[in-house]
């Protein structure tokens, strides 16, 4: 094997390995409870911006808000594929890691330098983005409390 190659992963993942991608699919799942709670919030902008509401209208408010909601949607969008994608594995729709590899290179052009990573580097991979979409929530909800108690 060449210096940098990814290594070879097989193609059949043995049954514990199915089972753990099972769990991270349905923990993974709950990503949609976070990502409605987001909503909720950036509907609570939205409501302060079309009634007025000075302090959440100023763009020193706003901006951080929306630029949070944005990052928020872009983390619950990888959450759930992530969810799918680990579903996909546990059920044996996708044989294994090098066919997940290919697929991902071929559709979202992933770089082939991710490929080869083993699954708990990608289940660790998925838990902090996970991580990332909830503190994300968090924290457009304390900044929505915090410019509505402001009013």
């Amino acid at each position: 094997m060449r210096k940098g190659a990814p290594m070879s992963q097989p193609d059949n993942l043995s049954t514990g390995e199915r089972a753990a991608c099972a769990v991270c699919a349905d923990w993974l799942s709950t990503g949609a409870l976070w990502s409605h709670a987001a909503l909720l919030a950036m509907l609570a902008v939205l409501l302060a911006v079309a009634t007025g509401t000075r302090s959440i209208s100023r763009p020193g408010v706003l901006i951080p808000l929306l630029g949070l909601g944005a990052i928020e949607r872009y983390l619950a969008l990888r959450v759930a594929l992530d969810a799918r994608l680990f579903g996909r594995l546990a059920q044996g729709h996708l044989p294994g890691l090098p066919a997940l590899d290919m697929a991902l290179q071929q559709v979202l052009s992933v770089p082939m330098a991710k490929a080869g990573r083993g699954l708990p580097r990608r289940i660790a991979g998925a838990r902090c983005l996970y991580g990332a979409q909830v503190t994300a929530t968090l924290l457009l909800a304390a900044l929505n409390i915090v410019a509505w108690w402001r009013c």
